[in-house]
């Protein structure tokens, strides 16, 4: 029987809470990327990584990197969880700067966007003030789309969000199933 692992980065537990519904779905275990630093990769056939998303980087994922070659990109699935408004141009962009140094020939990971959850009242220290100022220049778009995505993305962070539902995940543990098949 193939065996998967969910390694996941999580802050104010989204991902955490995507990490175990995955897990749960698939009969596997789900590991904190810290934990994750004590397992031999190569013990399993599918690894589905996932971490919040910070200024379009996957958290962590830069450093879950360093620990991939060739064998288990071939064997991966990767995650971010965010609540920014899903668009080809975001996914884009969150694509091209977490798989920069992983980027090959042939095929790279399946990577999915899953909806978050932002409470601002639990956003304190440097978190707080990068959300403000962000907040003060999302208006600054300079077409009408460009606009109505930053007035989206400013009320999402001005009275937060709650996007977690465990049916986002259901393309990604498809895939996960037909790979463990």
């Amino acid at each position: 029987m193939k065996k998967a692992i969910v390694i996941y980065s999580s802050k104010r537990g989204s991902t955490k809470q995507y990490a175990e519904w995955i897990a749960e779905e698939l009969s596997c275990e789900a590991v904190t990327y810290e934990e994750s630093k004590n397992i031999t990769l190569y013990d399993y056939d599918l690894i589905i990584y996932g971490g919040w998303i910070r200024g379009s980087g996957i958290v962590d994922f830069d450093n879950f990197q360093k620990r991939l070659v060739r064998e288990l990109l071939d064997k991966m699935i990767v995650f971010g969880v965010g609540v920014a408004r899903e668009s080809v141009g975001n996914y884009q962009q969150i694509y091209d700067i977490n798989y920069k140094k992983i980027s090959r020939k042939g095929k790279n990971p399946t990577l999915y966007i899953l909806s978050g959850r932002y409470d601002p009242a639990k956003i304190t220290g440097l978190d707080g003030m990068l959300m403000s100022v962000m907040k003060k220049v999302l208006i600054s778009g300079s077409t009408p789309d460009a606009t109505s995505e930053a007035a989206i993305m400013k009320e999402r962070l001005t009275n937060g969000c709650d996007m977690v539902e465990r049916d986002n995940i259901r393309a990604l543990v498809a895939e996960a199933k037909k790979f463990l098949a």
